[in-house]
């Protein structure tokens, strides 16, 4: 117990510019980690000097008026960063949505129905648009009846964060008399420069009725 108590002194002793070196080298949960363990570790723990170096490098993209600003602006890096990892923020044209994963810091997006190339989108027959209550977007689109199932989106590779594995999902919601999404299997493809990957997917499954793509 007295050799912990004189470690634990030691470790205060150490300058706060030295600490924050070396949890700027973790991750965002061992900073936090090391906040909450020791009082010697906080003030670092908590210092802009590390949690900048969790942010993405150079600037975010630019955010909707206010969409951070409520109930207040974050006055620290370190609360920029967890509000931007505990859910998305709007980009201007509010057609696109960004937040951080939590561990890696890496930027993540979601894009809108109505920032996606929906063939016969616009032909009220076949596809037709509806309010979102549970979605930072304001709208979505509803499919009703359509022979060609098209739906295309693309995002600028620069705005993706480097040397990162990235996976793209289609995020969609079923009524409960949906039909037709069974047959025939459905193709993704995902290209990004000269290089091209495509799969086989299947929105309905066959027992629960849930689908996945990517």
């Amino acid at each position: 117990r007295n050799r912990s108590m004189e470690e634990a002194c030691e470790i205060a002793r150490l300058p706060e510019e030295l600490v924050s070196a070396a949890l700027a080298r973790t991750s965002p949960r061992d900073a936090c980690r090391a906040a909450a363990v020791s009082p010697a570790f906080r003030a670092a723990a908590d210092s802009d000097a590390v949690w900048a170096c969790f942010l993405p490098p150079g600037a975010l993209p630019p955010l909707a008026d206010g969409d951070l600003a409520a109930p207040a602006p974050p006055s620290s890096k370190k609360e920029l960063f967890l509000r931007l990892s505990a859910g998305p923020a709007l980009l201007q044209d509010r057609l696109v949505s960004v937040w951080l994963d939590r561990e890696t810091g890496a930027k993540c997006y979601m894009l809108s129905a109505r920032n996606l190339f929906i063939v016969w989108g616009d032909t009220p027959q076949y596809w037709t648009w509806i309010p979102l209550e549970d979605s930072r977007f304001s709208e979505g689109a509803q499919l009703m009846h359509v022979c060609w199932f098209e739906i295309r989106g693309k995002i600028h590779s620069k705005m993706l964060s480097q040397d990162t594995t990235y996976a793209a999902y289609m995020v969609f919601k079923t009524t409960y008399n949906f039909y037709g999404l069974d047959f025939p299997v459905q193709e993704a493809s995902i290209s990004a420069g000269a290089t091209n990957s495509t799969r086989k997917v299947c929105l309905q499954g066959n027992d629960s009725g849930e689908g996945t793509a990517a």
